[in-house]
């Protein structure tokens, strides 16, 4: 007989959206792109792709042999990162690993103190220049997110905070993409994915540098004294 402590909770949770058919309405399956992510507005029905008028998106599990489905918002990056979530949760608790719940006090403190932590870590294998970089972008992005928690995060938070680079901080489109790397390479390291696409990436165009022929050198040499040629 297996211990009641070492049962395994296999629950997987399923992406719906809650729509209006003609036989009313139904939960139908998500429609996923080639990498994963779910295709906004999409849904399947009786095996075909239909983009309904409105809807919202459910996550769904079972409990036994109950079934329990959790709204989840309208927006599809947003549902697609819940989803990642509660899988992960899931699967820790699978795997045997105390999962931790929030209550409201620990809640406030768990963005600042996840983003104090983090960068503490990366010193002990990073050089202080990136140390530096990241001690910098994690705490323009507490400046801008006012979210206490991790998992209030989402997609709009994120093109905020490259707006904000942008205008609030006058960064170049250079600094404004490391910048925004980071936070997505610190929320990807606390297991959250999927919240923006590849088009919600700030931009960042290298411009073409300036080549000097080599009759412009010698002009250049011509008038420059021995200090100014080193």
């Amino acid at each position: 007989m297996i211990p009641k402590e070492v049962v395994q909770v296999n629950r997987q949770v399923n992406l719906t959206k809650r729509v209006r058919t003609n036989n009313g309405l139904c939960y139908c399956p998500v429609v996923l792109a080639a990498h994963g992510r779910v295709k906004p507005d999409l849904f399947l029905l009786d095996g075909k792709e239909e983009r309904p008028p409105e809807g919202a998106y459910y996550l769904g599990w079972r409990e036994g042999t109950k079934r329990v489905r959790r709204p989840v918002g309208k927006d599809a990056a947003d549902a697609t990162a819940k989803r990642h979530r509660k899988q992960a949760k899931f699967n820790a608790v699978n795997s045997g690993i105390a999962v931790v719940s929030l209550d409201a006090k620990n809640k406030q403190n768990f963005l600042s103190a996840t983003a104090t932590d983090y960068p503490e870590e990366a010193r002990l294998r990073m050089k202080p220049r990136s140390y530096a970089a990241y001690s910098t972008a994690l705490g323009y992005f507490q400046e801008c997110c006012s979210k206490p928690c991790l998992e209030d995060i989402t997609r709009k938070d994120l093109l905020k905070f490259s707006a904000f680079l942008r205008d609030e901080k006058e960064q170049s489109p250079r600094s404004v993409y490391n910048k925004f790397e980071i936070i997505m390479t610190f929320l990807k390291a606390q297991g959250i994915r999927g919240l923006v696409g590849k088009n919600d990436w700030p931009r960042n165009t290298e411009e073409e540098p300036e080549i000097y022929e080599q009759e412009e050198l010698d002009k250049l040499y011509a008038v420059c004294d021995v200090e100014e040629r080193l």
